[in-house]
């Protein structure tokens, strides 16, 4: 024997399906709803990047700002002394074995 199936809620006719989305206040409010939440957050985000990148730059400005120290300090410490630079000087001594041997000075 047959029995007839059992209905559940999707079953059973309404009337919501006479009135059209474009229509439906509540969904039209519900989107601007979420919406306005969306730009909120991203107004948050926006706010927060800002103040990252504003305590990037004065980090940046205290980096510089010591090696500027260390610079004028190191200036100060040896104002005549240039970097020595080695320059090797080559000799054309040949050897028995007929290479050209090289000496490097320092």
């Amino acid at each position: 024997m047959k029995t007839k199936p059992r209905r559940g809620l999707q079953d059973m006719p309404t009337h919501s399906s006479l009135t059209s989305e474009a229509e439906n206040p509540q969904r039209r409010f519900l989107r601007v709803a979420t919406l306005e939440l969306r730009k909120s957050l991203c107004k948050k985000m926006r706010d927060v990047a800002r103040t990252r990148v504003a305590e990037m730059e004065r980090k940046i400005a205290e980096l510089e700002l010591e090696e500027s120290r260390l610079l004028a300090g190191a200036q100060v410490a040896h104002p005549a002394q240039q970097p020595v630079r080695a320059v090797p000087s080559v000799t054309s001594d040949l050897g028995s074995t007929g290479r050209r041997g090289l000496t490097l000075k320092y």
